[in-house]
């Protein structure tokens, strides 16, 4: 067999159609090349079937007349100088379109990019401050929910894990309600939310409870369930609603005391601040710690003026208004201080 033969041995008609050497012997210009074609049909019948289809196109292409413009070349030139504005259209519509894909592409990526950010982000630890005078809620993985009072800060590992403790850490002021996850007559260690507080832990169930931590005091108010409180130097009690837990950081010293007025306790979440046998230093604690001024009272003697009532808390004008015309003192703000001086 003729090695040439082994080029055409799985051609079709289409691919003689395009073989150069082919379409050349056919129409005559390569004459010489006849007698092999031959040989290959004669050696490949399915071959010659093939050959013959692609040379029936080509006659069918020969006998086609030629189309002959009735435009002089003036014309011609004219109709391409009409078009090429349009072409240039189309071209630049066309880049525009491929830039925006591009942007578009662009844009996706960056979005896809910023969804895992913040899927890894969900396992870190979440944090949540409130400013001086600002107070916020917020909604934990379980469904508990935290009121923030001013300065103040919540902390936790958003990744529970479902063997483990429910843990939040915390400083200055909030009310907890904390979502009860145990089922009756059974009760895991994922069921317990642990508050870590300064020096104290608080473990806690389904359980609603105020928690202020300011100047080296920490009181903690029940109102429904119950609150077990552990620390250093062996605190170890039992916290039942209606009851105040108050530790003194410096002292170490602790106390388990009735709440007589639980509205009091509570009135801050409410925007108010209740001030039922409050003196002026307890004011001025609130001024200092929720709204960041400092408070200089020249007369020392006023700290102790008692006070009664609740003041709406919309802003701290509110408070220096009923101070200033239940004690008949005056009053000066100067950037974040306070000076309250006796008339």
């Amino acid at each position: 067999m003729d090695p040439q033969f082994l080029k055409y041995k799985n051609y079709k008609a289409a691919d003689f159609f395009a073989d150069e050497d082919f379409v050349q012997s056919k129409l005559g210009q390569i004459g010489s090349e006849k007698d092999f074609w031959d040989r290959l049909g004669a050696h490949d019948r399915e071959l010659a079937v093939q050959m013959e289809i692609a040379d029936i196109w080509m006659t069918l292409i020969k006998e086609q007349p030629v189309a002959k413009s009735q435009l002089t070349s003036d014309q011609r030139w004219e109709n391409i100088q009409h078009a090429i504005p349009t072409y240039s259209r189309k071209q630049s519509q066309q880049r525009l379109i491929r830039k925006i894909v591009r942007w578009t592409a662009r844009a996706a990526a960056i979005i896809t990019f910023i969804f895992i950010v913040h899927d890894i982000s969900q396992f870190g630890t979440k944090s949540t401050h409130t400013a001086y005078g600002q107070r916020t809620e917020v909604l934990l993985p379980d469904a508990s929910l935290i009121n923030l009072n001013s300065n103040s800060k919540l902390s936790y590992i958003r990744n529970w894990k479902t063997d483990k403790p429910r843990e939040v850490w915390f400083e200055g002021e909030g009310m907890f309600e904390v979502k009860h996850t145990a089922i009756k007559n059974r009760l895991r260690e994922n069921d317990l939310f642990v508050v870590h507080v300064g020096e104290l832990s608080l473990t806690v169930l389904g359980t609603k409870f105020n928690v202020k931590d300011r100047r080296g005091r920490i009181e903690v108010t029940l109102f429904e369930g119950s609150v077990k409180i552990y620390g250093k130097n062996g605190v170890d009690r039992l916290l039942k609603p209606g009851e105040t837990f108050i530790y003194d950081e410096q002292s170490k010293a602790n106390e388990i005391v009735p709440n007589t007025n639980p509205s009091k306790v509570s009135s801050w979440t409410r925007g108010e601040l209740n001030i039922e046998h409050s003196n002026l230093a307890h004011i001025v604690s609130v001024l200092e710690d929720n709204y960041g001024y400092q408070v200089i009272v020249e007369d020392p003697s006023l700290l102790n003026k008692r006070f009664t009532g609740i003041i709406p808390l919309k802003g701290i004008d509110d408070v220096l208004f009923v101070i200033k015309h239940t004690m008949n003192v005056d009053i000066v703000v100067k950037n974040k201080q306070i000076i309250i001086k006796p008339n």
